[in-house]
């Protein structure tokens, strides 16, 4: 089996998540997967969870066991094909791990399964974990850019003063963004103020970056009274328990784990959503969404 090299996020959800260092498996993995229509980091996450239920014991297959390179490509056709434990693994890794009585071993939120970056090294990428409207994403506000990337400037990764406000900020800027079917990597270049001017020159209607602000911030507030609509709350604005209570014990991010809490009843009032996670009347009167729960 041939296929391109795999994209970053692939390398890591197939490859050391796995505890398989083998770049061409890896490799196969992930044109399998785009071959039979699967997403790779979450993929990648259901086979995680089931390594980790073996390691715990509470899961019995030989083939899932970290580090099984000769088993990658055989699991991702079962969970495509949902024959044997892939009829499982297909429900997704809240699902899986739920089954098994070890719900901590689903590294999801929301029924997403969270793709690189360790939130504990990442506070504000954290909260937009937490907060994403779709679950685990990390393109939703990516605060990562800023806390890790330097871009397009450096803020520490684990002060808390701040986050809240640039994070509903970059959700907000996204949601735009996203509304106007542009690559998400053309962010890296490109703002607010150019898609105004790309907008206004195609379809002649004045357009700056308060009001694309503000139409990204209508979307996200409209996605979230749907979530609200279908049961989702403030109990489900949280993360895997091992990232709010066992610190890293290494590298850059070591001892520390994510205070979760304070930002969050911080985002909520710079959103203008209560104290439970809804937007409040006042909001959305401001931004003409008419919407019954």
């Amino acid at each position: 089996m041939k296929g391109k090299g795999p994209e970053y996020e692939s390398v890591w959800a197939l490859g050391p998540n796995l505890g398989i260092f083998d770049l061409i498996t890896v490799s196969q993995a992930n044109y399998l997967c785009n071959k039979l229509g699967l997403d790779t980091i979450s993929c990648g996450g259901v086979i995680a969870c089931a390594m980790e239920l073996v390691q715990k014991g509470l899961l019995k297959n030989e083939d899932l066991k970290f580090g099984n390179e000769n088993a990658l490509k055989e699991t991702v056709g079962k969970i495509a094909k949902k024959e044997g434990i892939g009829s499982e693994l297909c429900e997704g890794a809240r699902s899986f791990a739920k089954k098994y009585n070890s719900p901590e071993s689903a590294i999801e939120v929301k029924g997403l399964e969270l793709p690189a970056y360790d939130p504990r090294g990442a506070i504000g990428h954290a909260l937009g974990y937490a907060t994403s409207n779709r679950g685990g994403c990390h393109l939703t506000g990516y605060m990562a850019s800023l806390e890790i990337f330097a871009a397009p400037k450096k803020i520490d990764r684990f002060t808390v003063a701040g986050k809240p406000d640039l994070l509903a900020l970059k959700q907000n800027q996204k949601a735009a963004e996203d509304s106007l079917v542009i690559c998400a990597f053309a962010g890296w270049s490109l703002g607010l103020e150019f898609y105004a001017r790309f907008l206004k020159a195609i379809t002649d209607i004045e357009y700056d970056v308060v009001k694309l602000t503000e139409i990204g911030e209508r979307i996200y507030t409209l996605e979230r009274l749907y979530n609200i609509r279908e049961g989702l709350g403030k109990s489900d604005d949280t993360l895997p328990p091992r990232f709010l209570n066992v610190p890293l014990t290494e590298g850059v991010s070591k001892d520390h784990v994510v205070p979760l809490g304070v930002m969050l009843d911080q985002y909520y009032y710079v959103r203008g959503w209560d104290k439970d996670g809804a937007p409040t009347k006042d909001l959305l009167e401001r931004l003409d969404l008419k919407f019954k729960l």
